[in-house]
C-alpha cells in the first residue's frame, strides 16, 4: 500500500481492532478457487532446516505454541509442480489467540518460495495458493510448528496463517469438537505491522478472516451443466466447482510430509476430489490440511496422493493447484477442525455405479464410480445421476434431443440384514437435453429407496444401462371420445360423464406426434368398468400419458414403497384411471394401453353414476 494511501487513513481508522484472512482451504479442490490475497514485498527471513523424508515417521515433536516467537526464522515444504516438495521459507509475524476457534489460536507467518513470491523481486507472485492446505512449517530446530491453512481474499498476498501442530496432533486421539469462528479479530499493532510492511492492502485487512467452506471440484462435467442439474435437484452447489483433472487415476502415488494429499466423497467418471498437502505421515496416520475438508467428523472419503500439474494465476479469488489424483490408497477416519486424519491401507465402505450406455452414432462405454462417502442427504441419488450424466454425455456427444431407454438395477442391504434387489427403467423423449431429461427417474428412485421412512437401507451397487437415439420421437394426448349409441362422441375436458351401473365406459384417445417428431397420429382404445353398486354416486375419471408424477399414495413399509415404484406408469403407455369415493373403500378402477412413444398430456372429466 502507498504512503500516500496510508496518510490519508485517520488515526482512528488505523488503530481500531481488525478483522482479516480466509482459508487457503484443502485445497486446489482439483480445480477450485479458495483463497487469495494482496501485492506487497516479502520478507527475507534466516533459512531454517526443515526435515527430510526420513524424519516422517513417527511424526516430528511438535513446537510449543507458548515458544512461537515474533520474527522467529521458519522453513516448510509444499508441491507446486509434480509429486516432490519445494522449500519455503518465512519468518513469524505474532499469534493470534483464538484465532481458529475458540481455545485454539492461528499462528500468522510471512512465506516466500514455490511460486508464493516472484524469486527475482521477492514480491508476491501467486500468494498462499488453494492447495498449500497442510504445507508443514518448521522451527529451526526442526520440530514441526504447523501447517499453512489460511490466506488473505482478494489478490495474492505472502501473509499465511497456520494451525498449531499440537491442536493437529490432538486428531489422532480425536480432536477438538469446538465449532471455527466465522470471524476473527486481529489486534491493531499485528494488523498495522502487516500494512505497513506493504503485503497486505487496507481492503484484505478490512474483509474479514474468516474460514471458508471448502468446495469439492468435480470431473467429467462442465461447471454450467453441473450447477445447472444441481439447482433442479436442491443439491448444495455452493461447494461443488467443475473442474479438470479429479478422476483418479489407476497409479498409487504414495503420501510424503509436504506432498500432495487428496481425499475424496467419490472417485472414477464422477470423481468429487480436495487436493491440498499431508502435514505429518505418522505411525498411525497422515495429517493433513490444517482444517476440514468438510468438517464431517467421522469420515469414510478415500486418501489419495496426487500429482500437481502447475499453479492456475488468479488475481480475484487467489491462486490454486490443479492436480491428478492417484488410485485410493486409503482412507480418511477424521474430518476435523484442525485437520483431516487418514490411514493408509484401509479400505471405506462403499457404493459401487457401473454403466452401459450405447447411442446410434455407434458410440459406446462401460463406465464406473465410488461413492466413499455420504455427506449431504441426497447423495446415493445425486452421485447416481451424475455418473449416468457424464457418461451419457460422453456417448451421445451432444446436449440436443432424442429419445432413450433407461434402465436400472439397485441392490441393497436392509436392516434386517437380507439383500434386495429392485430394478426400474423408462423411456424417455426430449426435443432440446435428452440425456438431462433421461436421469431423473434414476434420482428420483434412488433418493426414495435410500432416504425412505421405514427402516435404514445401505446401497451397495447400482447398475445403469441405456440406448440413445438422437431422433426425437414422442407423443402428446389428443381429443378423448366415448362409444355411445353405437358413434365415437368427443368428450369436453371438464365436462359429465354419465354412465350406467354396471356398465362399462368404452373410450379411445388420440396420440399426436409432438412437434416435428418422427411418426404419425394414432388412436389408442382403453375400457374403464363401472361397479354396479355405485349408483347415485360421482368421481373423477383421468386419461393420461404416462409420462406423470410418481404418487407413492399410502405406503407402510419398504417392500410397499418399492412395490409401488414398479407399478409407477411407464412413459411409453396411456391410461385411464376412474375413481369414486365410498364410506368403506374406494371404487378404483384403470385401463391401460401402449403408445407408440413416449407421451405426455392428460384430461380429466367428472362419471355420475346412474342406476
Amino acid at each position: 500500500m502507498s504512503g500516500t494511501t496510508l496518510g490519508r487513513r485517520s488515526w482512528s481508522r488505523r488503530t481500531r481492532t481488525r478483522t482479516t484472512l480466509i482459508a487457503a482451504s484443502a485445497g486446489a479442490l482439483v480445480a477450485t478457487m479458495i483463497s487469495g490475497a494482496a501485492s506487497g514485498t516479502a520478507a527475507e527471513p534466516a533459512a531454517a532446516a526443515a526435515p527430510t523424508a526420513a524424519a516422517e515417521d513417527p511424526c516430528p515433536e511438535p513446537f510449543p505454541l507458548a515458544a512461537v516467537t515474533e520474527g522467529m526464522p521458519v522453513t516448510g515444504l509444499t508441491v507446486s509442480h509434480g509429486r516432490e516438495p519445494d522449500e519455503i521459507t518465512g519468518e513469524i509475524v505474532n499469534v493470534l489467540e483464538d484465532g481458529i476457534a475458540p481455545g485454539v489460536d492461528m499462528i500468522v507467518a510471512r512465506m516466500a518460495g514455490s511460486e508464493i513470491t516472484d524469486p527475482e523481486t521477492g514480491k508476491p507472485w501467486r500468494g498462499i495458493w488453494a492447495g498449500m492446505s497442510g504445507s508443514p512449517v518448521y522451527a529451526p530446530d526442526g520440530r514441526l510448528i504447523g501447517a499453512v491453512s489460511y490466506g488473505f481474499s482478494y489478490s495474492p498476498s505472502d501473509y499465511a496463517g497456520i494451525t498449531p501442530a499440537e491442536e493437529m496432533y490432538n486428531v489422532r486421539n480425536y480432536a477438538s469438537g469446538v465449532q471455527a469462528k466465522r470471524t476473527v479479530k486481529v489486534p491493531a499493532k499485528t494488523a498495522n505491522q502487516m500494512e505497513a510492511e506493504g503485503g497486505v492492502s487496507e481492503r484484505q485487512i478490512d474483509s474479514g478472516f474468516h474460514r471458508l467452506q471448502v468446495p469439492i471440484a468435480v470431473s467429467g462435467v462442465s461447471e454450467r451443466r453441473l450447477h445447472r442439474t444441481a439447482k433442479k435437484a436442491d443439491h448444495p452447489t455452493r461447494r461443488l466447482v467443475a473442474g479438470p483433472g479429479a478422476r483418479a487415476s489407476e497409479e498409487p502415488i504414495p503420501v510424503t510430509a509436504g506432498g500432495n494429499l487428496a481425499a475424496s466423497l467419490s472417485f472414477g467418471d464422477y470423481s468429487q476430489v480436495g487436493t491440498g498437502t499431508a502435514t505429518a505421515v505418522c505411525d498411525n496416520g497422515t495429517l493433513g490440511f490444517g482444517h476440514p475438508m468438510l468438517f464431517g467428523g467421522k469420515s469414510t472419503m478415500s486418501m489419495h496422493g496426487a500429482h500437481a500439474l502447475f499453479i492456475e494465476t488468479d488475481q480475484f479469488d487467489g491462486s490454486y493447484k490443479i492436480a491428478n489424483p492417484g488410485a485410493p490408497i486409503g482412507q480418511i477416519t477424521e474430518d476435523r477442525l484442525a485437520a483431516i486424519l487418514g490411514v493408509e491401507g484401509q479400505t471405506p465402505k462403499a457404493t459401487m455405479y457401473n454403466s452401459n450406455i450405447s447411442a446410434t452414432n455407434g458410440k459406446q462405454r462401460d463406465g464406473s464410480t465410488t461413492l466413499t462417502q455420504k455427506f449431504f442427504p441426497d447423495d446415493i441419488a445425486w452421485v447416481g445421476a451424475m455418473h449416468f450424466l457424464v457418461n451419457a454425455d460422453s456417448v451421445f456427444d451432444q446436449i440436443g434431443g432424442g429419445t432413450g431407454e433407461v434402465n436400472w438395477t439397485v441392490e441393497l442391504d436392509r436392516a434386517n440384514g437380507s439383500t434386495v434387489t429392485y430394478r426400474g427403467g423408462d423411456v424417455f423423449a426430449s426435443p432440446g437435453d435428452l440425456t438431462f431429461t433421461a436421469l431423473w427417474d434414476l434420482y428420483d428412485d434412488l433418493y426414495r429407496i435410500d432416504t425412505n421412512r421405514f427402516e435404514k437401507v445401505t446401497v451397495t451397487n447400482v447398475t445403469e444401462r441405456a440406448s440413445l437415439d438422437d431422433e426425437f420421437h414422442a407423443y402428446r394426448l389428443g381429443v378423448v371420445q366415448r362409444r355411445s349409441g353405437g358413434e365415437w362422441r368427443n368428450l369436453k375436458p371438464g365436462s359429465v360423464i354419465r354412465a350406467k351401473a354396471g356398465s362399462k365406459l368404452v373410450l379411445r384417445t388420440r396420440l399426436l406426434p409432438r412437434n416435428d417428431s418422427a411418426g404419425s397420429a394414432t388412436w389408442r382404445r382403453l375400457v374403464v368398468p363401472v361397479g354396479s353398486a355405485l349408483a347415485g354416486r360421482s368421481g373423477p375419471l383421468v386419461v393420461s400419458g404416462g409420462a406423470s408424477t410418481f404418487n407413492p399414495g399410502k405406503v407402510s413399509s419398504l417392500p410397499q414403497l418399492l412395490n409401488k415404484m414398479r407399478r409407477d406408469p411407464a412413459n411409453d403407455r396411456v391410461f385411464a384411471k376412474l375413481r369414486i369415493n365410498r364410506p368403506n373403500r374406494n371404487f378404483i378402477r384403470r385401463d391401460n394401453a401402449p403408445a407408440p412413444s413416449h407421451t405426455q398430456g392428460s384430461k380429466w372429466f367428472h362419471v355420475r353414476v346412474r342406476s
